[in-house]
């Protein structure tokens, strides 16, 4: 390997590392995938069983065509190559023990004892302020200061939000709400889309999060599920001459002289390449894959000292006709009066968007939960269960099977599937500019996916990271990435008048001692 030709190596075929595969191949790059299991997707594969095909992870609603997803494929020059579908339900916001009912509660069931649903879209939150209020047991004059909140984050620049990015979205709740208890629901709620508790998940990162998917308007899920992603990524990858590996797992990444040498992969085959591109996360990549005495010692405590991201606790519902009027179930589950914080849930219905991913009249539920990254808040499946079982009665009694329960034969799969997806949390000091760089300090390695670089949550931060890693790579062989075109007249005109009545409605909107 002393003489490594122009190569690039892609370690897992996950979103990120699809597409970073995907864009470098479109560059005229020579590319390597290397996917360690014997199908494509990583934590984005599916399985099939009785009819229903399966997310093996639990993703989150999207952009579309309108996000980062829909960037790559932009770039690659294949904006139409998947299909992402809306639903005619809107997502539905659910809150368990404690809070009084609310109108607007889901049409094919109504909620249960102790718990609350209320339909709600991002693009509608502040108009269905009065139900949610009473969902999260607000007083009239705190649902007031919660609306102000809404208002504010939906009126911050980006250089405003970056500011909130050391923050928890529970410290910029309780900005608006001194009430520590409504403080910790509405910081919840706002943490959703990053699948953290509250108290630990950063504001900055959260309501951009919030805001792309309101921005975007209705939600929207690939059609054929999660999994079409990358299967598409790859497949474009390899018409474009990349090649595309299943079964091959890395051993190590060779280094010598603190430049990339190529990969090793565990059957002993040597691949040379110049360039590695690592979605296995930061610390099994420096301690594992390549080896800590590579790497400078603050590097190496940098990397021991990230939070990584919590496990999922994960069931799969397969239900004999359709319960669930709602595209989506997020909401908090317990952390009322029994001394526990409250558990973020998120339930997403595939077959809202997509019918065919069941048999005709069935429905398909992809569930989660997750624990506190540092402690605290702790998931467990019968919790996550209780909690879809009190916002839709007589789910369960419905049930063909339930993936992921106790004693399941796919447990330990889906807690597989789960560690495929482990990054670095989205946790203050480890988002915007003190998130983990896509570049290391081994000349030729790379980081991608959700472990480094990019912004927003679930697949589309994966995309993201894929992107600027992809980029700092063609700027650091030379390339010559092009400017892009130059905004009209128009455009600038309507962005200067939309920051200036951002900016008034931010400022008016302001937290107030």
């Amino acid at each position: 390997m002393d003489e490594a030709p122009l190569r690039v190596v892609v370690i897992g075929s996950g979103v990120g590392g699809a597409a970073a595969a995907l864009l470098l191949a479109h560059a005229g790059i020579p590319i390597v995938l290397a996917e360690k299991e014997r199908r494509l997707g990583g934590s984005a594969a599916a399985y099939e069983r009785d009819g229903f095909r399966i997310d093996t992870g639990s993703h989150m609603l999207c952009c579309g065509e309108d996000g980062p997803l829909g960037d790559v494929l932009r770039r690659a020059g294949q904006g139409d190559a998947i299909a992402f579908r809306q639903s005619s339900e809107p997502a539905a916001l659910c809150f368990a023990a404690g809070a009084r009912r609310a109108r607007g509660a889901a049409r094919a069931a109504a909620p249960g004892a102790g718990h609350v649903v209320v339909q709600a879209e991002p693009r509608r939150l502040a108009g269905s302020a009065r139900a949610l209020a009473r969902a999260l047991g607000l007083t009239p004059l705190e649902a007031a200061r919660a609306a102000r909140l809404v208002a504010h984050a939906t009126a911050m620049r980006d250089v405003d939000l970056s500011a909130c990015d050391d923050v928890t979205a529970e410290a910029y709740a309780a900005r608006f709400l001194p009430r520590g208890a409504a403080a910790a629901r509405l910081g919840g709620l706002l943490a959703l889309p990053l699948l953290l508790p509250g108290a630990e998940a950063s504001a900055g990162e959260a309501l951009l999060a919030w805001r792309r998917l309101a921005r975007a308007g209705q939600p929207r899920y690939p059609e054929g599920g999660a999994a079409r992603v990358p299967d598409v990524f790859c497949r474009l990858a390899r018409e474009l001459g990349a090649a595309v590996w299943t079964g091959a797992a890395v051993r190590r990444v060779v280094v010598r002289d603190r430049r990339v040498r190529g990969v090793e992969l565990e059957d002993g085959t040597a691949v040379p390449a110049r360039i590695v591109i690592s979605t296995a996360g930061l610390l099994p990549t420096v301690s594992g894959l390549v080896g800590e005495p590579h790497f400078p010692e603050a590097y190496v405590a940098r990397a021991r000292a990230l939070t990584p991201q919590p496990r999922q606790v994960q069931v799969k519902i397969a239900l004999r006709g359709r319960r669930v009027a709602a595209a989506a179930l997020a909401g908090l589950a317990g952390g009322d009066g029994d001394g526990a914080p409250p558990v973020p849930f998120y339930c997403l219905v595939p077959t809202r968007f997509d019918p065919s991913l069941a048999p005709p009249g069935h429905e398909l539920l992809c569930a989660c939960a997750v624990s506190g990254a540092t402690g605290g808040a702790a998931a467990s499946v019968d919790g996550l269960l209780r909690a879809l079982e009190g916002a839709v009665p007589g789910l369960l009694s419905d049930a063909l099977f339930v993936d992921g329960s106790p004693g399941d034969r796919r447990a330990d799969a889906l807690a597989a599937g789960d560690a495929l997806a482990a990054g670095t949390a989205q946790t203050p000091g480890q988002v915007g500019r003190a998130r983990p760089a896509v570049y290391t300090p081994v000349r030729g390695l790379y980081l991608a996916g959700r472990a480094a670089g990019g912004r927003g949550a679930g697949m589309e931060l994966e995309a993201s990271s894929a992107m600027e890693c992809v980029d700092r790579v063609l700027v650091d062989m030379g390339r010559d990435l092009g400017a892009p075109a130059p905004p009209a007249l128009l455009d600038i005109a309507g962005a200067l008048l939309g920051r200036a009545a951002a900016s008034t409605l931010s400022w008016v909107t302001r937290p107030r001692g």
